[in-house]
């Protein structure tokens, strides 16, 4: 069994280079072996690269969930092996109970997607300060003194974590991080024959903790991850860890997503910190293209693939703005800039007026757009009939039929102007998004044809830059090496940025 780090093999991916691939490859060459699907682990802390991984071992290997119920997130992990139901784990009902006895305002999510503490409510800081105690396995007055003092006053935080845990005893519920606990006191692991842990450079100390366990009862183990590219120090993540045991280091050289000019610059950039693992690696043969501009509104994103990047949302609130005035279609937080229910009514009533026919759910989620409509009258209608312009008229006791846009009046004015502007511009607005606006943290992953970076940084941002640059040092290199091939980046408007 592989208990010892320096028996491990590691695999240090820098961007594009094909990481998660690499592992897809390793698990053929496992089951040619004969080893059987349920014997092989892969896992990560985030969902996203989860589910990666498990979807794209399915597909390519043609394999349902149930033939690999190892591949999971380690809270996932935790929560199988330790027989869990969903009543016994923390909710927003029981957050919201907990509030009422100790008189909060906690949500019950955290979303940091800006790498930063300073956008929460005063009680949603408690508890992340709680649970990044418990996480990095250090005592909470210690990380009260060295990180939060100035933002949280510690005999609140002491009485916030001890209501807490009676809370929880007393009910006998689990949060997240108490699953990681408690399989790791336990040492509860599954037998494996080899485990892949992907995205390790994210992973914190009581992620590690498990991670050591699992490997004691793994034949083979694989870490996979880049500490360049560990953009989530602020919530725990221990990319040290990582950096110890990569001295042996198996390093995939050759990126397929990066051409030479965005290359060159993101080695500068990363060339910056400290502490790091060195690696050679090569872009693409592609020259690609790196633009600076004077300001978002001279980049003509009229056509293309697009990913706008900031460090922070309140300049994204601005971005949101000007694409909209542009009539262009994106996407912010994986939701699109006008819902799929009003394209798609919009779509169908000119299919009507085309001479075509729709189905009666359709026509139900197009009423309601329509002003003096009867909003009930397809309720007794056969699902599989084919309703035309005159039927859909008659029953909903529609006006005489017009344009969608002087018909639709149950939107808004700005949605009708908006979604006319994107017809304007041949917008496919039926399909996914082409642009998407997203900060640094919530892009990673992520790529695009043309990446926009902001430099402009939030000033509490700023601020721990200024005391230690490495981590958002990292992020900006995140950013930039998102571009597939053209990089536009964008002169700062504040004194507050990031030199590249």
């Amino acid at each position: 069994m592989s208990i010892d780090p320096s028996t491990w093999s590691i695999i240090l991916g820098p961007p594009g280079t094909g990481k998660t691939t690499t592992i897809l490859n390793l698990i053929e060459m496992e089951m040619q072996k004969g080893t059987p699907p349920d014997k092989i682990g892969y896992f990560a802390f985030t969902k996203k690269a989860s589910d990666e991984g498990k979807e794209r071992t399915m597909n390519r290997f043609s394999l349902s969930g149930k033939d690999i119920p190892n591949f999971r997130t380690l809270h996932s992990l935790c929560y199988r092996m330790l027989g869990l139901s969903r009543t016994s784990v923390m909710d927003r009902s029981n957050y919201k109970e907990f509030n009422d006895i100790m008189g909060l305002r906690l949500t019950g999510d955290i979303n940091l997607e800006e790498g930063s503490i300073s956008l929460l409510s005063k009680d949603d800081k408690l508890k992340f300060v709680e649970g990044l105690a418990r996480l990095k396995c250090h005592d909470l007055r210690a990380e009260w003194q060295e990180h939060y003092d100035e933002d949280i006053d510690w005999h609140t935080l002491e009485r916030f974590s001890k209501g807490l845990y009676q809370f929880k005893q007393a009910r006998g519920l689990y949060d997240f991080t108490d699953m990681l606990d408690m399989c790791v006191q336990k040492e509860l692991a599954p037998s494996l024959d080899v485990m892949f842990v992907d995205e390790a450079q994210d992973l914190c100390p009581l992620q590690w903790k498990l991670v050591k366990i699992l490997a004691q009862k793994s034949k083979r183990v694989y870490i996979a991850g880049d500490d360049d590219q560990a953009i989530f120090r602020w919530a725990g993540a221990d990319v040290n860890f990582l950096i110890n045991i990569s001295n042996d280091a198996r390093i995939l050289e050759k990126s397929y997503r990066i051409p030479q000019s965005v290359f060159s610059i993101a080695n500068k950039v990363i060339g910056r910190i400290k502490t790091r693992t060195q690696k050679t690696w090569s872009p693409r043969e592609e020259a690609g293209n790196v633009i600076t501009e004077a300001s978002f509104e001279h980049i003509d994103i009229s056509s293309g693939q697009w990913l706008i990047l900031s460090r922070s949302n309140y300049l994204l609130n601005e971005i949101e703005a000007h694409c909209r005035g542009l009539g262009v279609y994106f996407e912010r937080k994986n939701n699109p800039s006008i819902s799929k229910k009003k394209i798609e009514a919009v779509k169908n009533w000119e299919n009507l007026r085309k001479g075509l026919f729709i189905f009666p759910d359709q026509a139900e989620e197009l009423v309601p757009y329509i002003r003096g409509s009867k909003r009930k009258a397809f309720v007794n209608v056969d699902p599989s009939q084919k309703l035309t312009l005159k039927e859909v008229q008659q029953l909903a006791e529609l006006p005489e039929p017009k344009i969608w846009h002087d018909m639709f009046t149950g939107l808004s004015v700005h949605e009708r102007s908006y979604i006319l502007s994107m017809l304007r511009l041949g917008e496919k607005i039926t399909k996914k998004p082409r642009i998407t606006l997203s900060t640094i943290h919530s892009a990673k992953g992520g790529e695009a044809d043309n990446v926009v970076l902001m430099t402009d940084m939030p000033h509490r941002t700023w601020r721990a830059y200024e005391k230690d640059p490495d981590d958002d040092t990292r992020v900006f290199y995140v950013g930039l090496t998102r571009a597939k091939q053209k990089l536009h980046i964008v002169q700062p408007v504040t004194n507050k940025y990031f030199m590249i």
